[in-house]
């Protein structure tokens, strides 16, 4: 059995460590979380009996709130001018989300 030359030890060396720096580099491009996407954080603190019978009283006596949504119908020419700009933004968004090919 031959045994590697320098030139071909130190080849094979560059390349192992070229593989582990893409293999890291990848696993850490799918570690980072979608800026677009918003995260939200619940934290609260385990409310005793009593607290919990003020916070029901509190919300029984407290007025109730109407929300009124309203809309207009839209044109066939509108309708086609939003379904473009959503289009639009969808393939922006899709360009965003693209993962980068690894180079080899």
């Amino acid at each position: 059995m031959k045994s590697l030359t320098t030139s071909q030890l130190s080849i094979f060396s560059i390349a192992g460590f070229a593989a582990a720096i893409a293999l890291t580099t990848a696993f850490q491009q799918t570690a980072i979380s979608d800026p677009l996407i918003p995260v939200v954080t619940i934290t609260a603190q385990r409310m005793t009996e009593q607290q919990k019978i003020a916070f029901d009283l509190a919300q029984s006596t407290s007025t109730v709130h109407t929300v009124e949504i309203t809309g207009k119908r839209l044109t066939a020419e509108e309708k086609l001018t939003f379904d473009r700009q959503d289009q639009s933004i969808q393939q922006a968004r899709t360009k965003l989300h693209k993962k980068p090919a690894l180079l080899v």
